[in-house]
């Protein structure tokens, strides 16, 4: 494997750099990912510009990458027939007027927590329909968009990397059975983990700083400006009409919604998008063999979003919301509006790819091993694999690289391996949170018409903030072990 030197880096932080500074989420990956090209081929620019423009047609070669590509574009389409059906005025309408279950701005971000906490199966279908359900209230109630991408997607990503009965332990348990066959470590994985998992404690602190946030109003950095901006709408748009009820009530895409009596009820919501989610367990047990830990979970969500295309297509024609044509139409209209994300997604796969064949993740952590007393490394882990989930834009890669790390390094300190592990995943998910490539990032964006890089720049100092007691409570089990 060939070595690139510091020259391995150079990708994620041009990207990064770039993603501030312009604000062009694409054009970023785009730059960064031919920059990692032309070091890759001798820094020959013009076999980078070739092999970049064949990469992106190669990512479409991984099943996995094209389900998840497709995914996303059908997901946008199931979106857009519980909008123009009424679902989501109507979800709106039940949470707000008729069960007043939602009075504040407080409920609408708790509600955000619940259902995100609750469909845990898969991260993307996750944030979709928790922006779905929360926008338009989010709106009413002067929550900004920031706001909600912060609490969406951290959640998200918090509850998913401990839920152990999805994608992400799938994968875990995986890369924990490995250490397991080369005898570094006794046990059965599910075990190890479930134990592990304790020690996640970026995901747990990131709970709780959200319930915190939420219930306190506490709010600082660049999001206080946004709820700030957020306010002084609400407050413009109340002294012009004078009825604040009305004003805000209904979703911005009322006019789109179909003139039809069965337009007014919510399982024009539930039905699409709770067929999608519990096809999902179905497919992963299906795929698993019987077991769902071993399950596919890039065929799991591509089963689930093409069985809640067909239930939605006949939920609507018996009911004749819709005819077979309009139901297409609006269908390829919801697929039009995720050409954006897809895009981004497709590059994100590709620097994914870049960032792998450049080593970067094992220099990160060759560079900086050999270099840690005892105490310290546990806290070691989390620091490295934050940085390198940073740069990476990817939990799942990082961890596949720092569980083993951690493991090793946690046998020759004498550190426990639940310690090393916990603190490999807590790592791994802070750049979940903080990169502008992180795929989860980017559906989060997209879930609560937030701008991608406002979403990022709200969200990293109360990403640091949380990671930075984490690594505090690390280095004290470290030294008290």
């Amino acid at each position: 494997m060939q070595d690139y030197g510091i020259w391995t880096v150079i990708t994620p932080v041009v990207t990064i750099i770039l993603a501030i500074c312009t604000r062009q989420v694409i054009l970023s990956l785009l730059i960064g990912i031919l920059v990692g090209f032309t070091v890759i081929h001798d820094h020959n620019l013009l076999l980078g510009v070739r092999a970049t423009l064949e990469g992106i047609i190669d990512v479409f070669k991984s099943s996995g990458n094209a389900k998840t590509i497709i995914f996303m574009l059908m997901i946008g389409g199931i979106m857009r027939l519980v909008v123009v059906t009424g679902g989501v005025r109507a979800l709106v309408r039940l949470l707000t007027n008729k069960t007043q279950i939602i009075k504040g701005s407080k409920g609408v971000q708790l509600l955000a927590v619940i259902i995100t906490s609750l469909i845990f199966i898969e991260s993307s279908i996750n944030q979709l329909v928790s922006g779905a359900s929360t926008k338009a209230l989010a709106k009413k109630y002067g929550v900004p968009p920031e706001k909600m991408s912060y609490i969406i997607q951290t959640a998200c990503v918090s509850v998913c990397s401990s839920a152990m009965i999805n994608g992400w332990g799938a994968a875990m348990m995986g890369v924990i059975g490995v250490q397991i066959s080369q005898g570094l470590i006794t046990g059965e994985p599910f075990d190890i983990l479930a134990h592990s998992m304790i020690y996640n404690i970026m995901a747990w602190f990131s709970l709780a700083s959200i319930l915190f946030y939420i219930f306190s109003n506490v709010s600082w950095g660049p999001m206080r400006k946004a709820e700030m901006r957020a306010q002084a709408l609400i407050s413009s748009a109340d002294v012009i009409t004078g009825t604040p009820e009305e004003t805000h009530d209904e979703p911005e895409d009322d006019n789109d919604i179909i003139n039809h009596p069965n337009c007014h009820t919510s399982l024009n919501f539930f039905i699409p998008i709770l067929s999608t989610i519990l096809m999902v367990p179905v497919a992963l047990y299906i795929t698993g063999d019987g077991e769902f830990s071993k399950g596919s979970g890039s065929t799991s969500v591509y089963w689930g979003v093409m069985f809640g295309t067909m239930v939605s297509f006949v939920w609507f024609l018996v009911r004749r919301v819709m005819n077979v044509d309009t139901f297409f139409k609006e269908l390829y209209i919801g697929y039009a509006s995720m050409i954006k994300i897809s895009s981004v997604m497709i590059l994100a796969f590709l620097m994914g790819h870049v960032s792998s064949d450049l080593n970067t993740g094992a220099y990160i952590a060759q560079v900086t091993s050999g270099v840690i007393a005892p105490g310290f490394s546990v806290g070691f882990i989390f620091l490295i694999s934050a940085v390198m989930s940073l740069a990476t834009g990817t939990s799942w890669g990082t961890f596949a690289i720092m569980i083993p790390i951690g493991v090793q390094l946690g046998l020759s300190v004498g550190m426990p391996p639940e310690y090393m592990i916990g603190a490999a995943i807590a790592g791994s998910i802070f750049g979940d949170m903080t990169s502008p490539i992180s795929s989860d990032a980017i559906v989060a964006s997209m879930a609560t018409d937030c701008d991608h890089i406002e979403h990022i720049r709200t969200q990293m100092p109360y990403a640091v903030l949380t990671a930075s007691f984490a690594l505090a409570v690390y280095l004290w089990l470290g030294f008290t072990y």
